[in-house]
C-alpha cells in the first residue's frame, strides 16, 4: 500500500473570509500515483490546486485544519510538513520550498516571453542546480518523446503554435525535479493525441520515479485512460453560499494492480465514465436550482 504524500483533514479554502468555496473533510493523495480531480467548472478544482500547491493563501483559519505532506521514502524519519503552517514563512522560504517539491502545468501556460523557447523548457533545471549542458541534453530528450520538433528550441514563444507552446510548459513541469506535479487543465488547449501522448510520459514518470501527479479536468476520457484514481468534486448548497465543493470517500474510484476500475466498496465498474458523468450532472443540475 502506498503511504500517503498528502493527507488532508478538515480542510476549508475561501477567497472572502466566511464564505467557502471548498471544504474536504477526509482526503489522502497516495505516492507514486496519477490522481484526476473531476468536476464543472466553478466547483473548486483550481481552488484545490493552489491550495495544496502553496500558490494562493485560501486556507480558512480552523485549528483541526490539517494538510500533512510526506515525501516518499521519509515517512519512517518523520520527515513530514504541515503545509497549513507554511503560509507564516517569508516569500523566500515559502519559494523556496514550492521549488524544492512541486511543479506545476496550466491551460494558461505562463510561459516568459524574453526568454526563447528552449529558455522556458531549461529554467525550472536551472534553477534547480543543473547545469546548462544537463538542461538541454534532458529537455531535448523530452522533446523527442512529445514529437516537439528540436527546430523550436531557438525560436521565441511567440514564433510558435499555441499547441507547441502548451508542450513546452509540459517539458518544463515534468523535466524538474519534484515530488509532486500539479496540472490545471494542462491539455485544455490539446487535440486528443497530443493530449494522450503528454499523459502516457507523465504516466510513466510517475510509475519509474515514484512521483504522484494531481490532474484537475473535466475530460473523464483521459481521466479513465491514464489516472489511477479518480476523486470527482461534487457540491453541497449552503444557504446564503451557493454550491461548496466537496469530495466524498464514497464516490472515489480506483485503479487495482490487474487494471480494473474499482468503487470505494471494491466493486467493479464496467463504465467508470458513467459513473464519474454521473456526479457531473449531478452538479449542473444543483446549480441551476433556484
Amino acid at each position: 500500500m502506498n503511504f500517503p504524500v498528502l493527507q488532508i483533514r478538515n480542510l476549508h479554502c475561501e477567497y472572502i473570509k466566511n464564505q467557502p468555496v471548498l471544504q474536504l473533510n477526509h482526503l489522502d493523495i497516495p505516492a507514486g500515483k496519477l490522481v484526476f480531480i473531476i468536476g464543472k467548472s466553478g466547483i473548486g478544482k483550481s481552488t484545490l490546486i493552489e491550495t495544496l500547491g502553496l500558490m494562493n493563501r485560501t486556507i480558512a483559519q480552523h485549528p483541526d485544519t490539517s494538510i500533512l505532506f510526506t515525501p516518499p521514502g521519509k515517512e519512517y524519519r518523520d520527515e513530514r510538513f504541515e503545509l497549513r503552517d507554511y503560509w507564516s514563512l517569508p516569500n523566500g522560504p515559502l519559494s523556496e520550498f514550492r521549488k524544492r517539491h512541486f511543479s506545476f502545468v496550466f491551460q494558461n501556460t505562463n510561459l516568459m516571453p524574453n526568454f526563447s523557447s528552449g529558455e522556458n523548457m531549461m529554467v525550472s533545471l536551472l534553477i534547480q542546480g543543473k547545469s546548462l549542458q544537463e538542461a538541454r541534453r534532458e529537455v531535448l530528450t523530452v522533446m523527442d518523446r512529445l514529437s516537439l520538433s528540436r527546430e523550436i528550441f531557438d525560436k521565441k514563444t511567440t514564433e510558435i503554435s499555441g499547441g507547441q507552446r502548451q508542450r513546452l510548459a509540459f517539458v518544463r513541469a515534468i523535466t524538474a525535479n519534484f515530488t509532486i506535479m500539479f496540472g490545471d487543465e494542462p491539455t485544455g488547449n490539446l487535440d486528443k493525441n497530443t493530449s494522450e501522448e503528454l499523459m502516457s510520459v507523465l504516466k510513466e514518470l510517475i510509475r519509474d520515479k515514484g512521483k504522484t501527479g494531481i490532474i484537475v479536468s473535466h475530460d473523464l476520457y483521459l481521466a479513465e485512460k491514464f489516472a489511477d484514481i479518480v476523486a470527482p468534486i461534487t457540491a453541497e448548497w449552503k444557504s446564503g453560499e451557493g454550491p461548496v465543493g466537496d469530495i466524498l470517500s464514497e464516490n472515489i474510484i480506483q485503479r487495482d494492480e490487474a487494471g480494473v476500475w474499482r468503487s470505494h466498496s471494491g466493486m467493479p465498474l464496467a463504465d467508470p465514465a458513467s459513473f464519474l458523468n454521473g456526479f457531473l450532472r449531478s452538479f449542473h443540475a444543483e446549480t441551476t436550482t433556484p
